[in-house]
């Protein structure tokens, strides 16, 4: 019937997205409005009045417009959003990590030893741990809030394999400990070390947050690669139908440059999301 071909073409009528659905979706429309029309037709209704009531009760032109032009806007909206999220997670952990990792573990790769030297630095003009230099020590320690724990040891002519038996019986001279707030869920690590001049040896113990850096890392790219591939998989399904379990492994192992494959074998997509 011209009436009912020319009513699907106008509804259809500068609707984009791919070519194949759009056809499937006219022809899936075309057989309801045709299928009512016949039911009209029995009900004594002439063909001409059972085309314009099948089209009426279908809904109008322009509503019909509307509707798919809607459904077409909220698909790629959810497409659209599935990229900005991948991409937002993956800018953000990359930054995350960058930042946490470098300012909490490369600035403090040799943290233990710059420290400790500072406390050296404090105890070389003294022979031994007298209050006044218990409470600079204290003082330099309160100074760092990542220091949980120091040792100071008197070593005084002792040297090589007898300072390390020393430091593995001995007791130290001094110690001091500060409750640091360590979420236990942060899976802060802790930088240990140690080193001696002169008279004096220090060990410190401080806590770091590179562990959960690395965490953030690894579950963020986790996330963004799902987002990526989930929204590959969409694109390719609704651009050309060809989202076969194939392309949909090779999104999943391959993300990014499997999309490109994608592309490079379907050229004419570049047009596409140019425009």
């Amino acid at each position: 019937m011209k009436e009912i071909e020319a009513f699907v073409d106008s509804v259809y009528q500068n609707t984009g997205g791919n070519k194949k659905e759009i056809k499937e979706l006219q022809a899936e429309m075309r057989s309801h409005l045709l299928e009512a029309v016949h039911e009209l037709k029995n009900e004594g209704k002439s063909e001409q009045e059972a085309v314009q009531l099948a089209i009426e009760r279908f809904g109008g032109e322009q509503e019909m417009r509307a509707e798919i032009s809607q459904l077409y806007h909220k698909q790629k909206l959810f497409a659209k959003g599935l990229l900005f999220a991948a991409i937002t997670v993956l800018i953000v952990v990359i930054f995350s990590f960058q930042f946490l990792y470098q300012r909490d573990y490369l600035s403090s790769n040799d943290f233990p030893h710059r420290f400790n030297e500072k406390i050296i630095d404090s105890l070389q003009d003294h022979e031994s741990m007298t209050e006044e230099v218990k409470k600079e020590v204290e003082s330099i320690v309160q100074s760092n809030k990542r220091v949980n724990k120091i040792e100071i040891y008197n070593t005084k002519g002792i040297e090589g394999n007898e300072l390390l038996n020393y430091l593995d019986n001995s007791k130290p001279l001094y110690s001091y400990s500060e409750d640091v707030n360590t979420p236990r869920w942060l899976w802060a690590g802790y930088y240990q070390g140690g080193n001696g001049m002169g008279n004096w040896f220090v060990y410190t113990s401080a806590f770091g947050y590179y562990v959960v850096s690395i965490l953030i890392l690894v579950v963020g790219i986790a996330l963004y690669w799902a987002l990526f591939t989930i929204w590959a998989i969409v694109y390719a399904f609704h651009t050309t139908k060809k989202a076969s379990v194939v392309w949909m492994l090779i999104f999943l192992f391959f993300n990014i440059i499997g999309f490109v494959g994608f592309l490079l074998i379907n050229k004419n997509l570049f047009k596409r999301i140019q425009a």
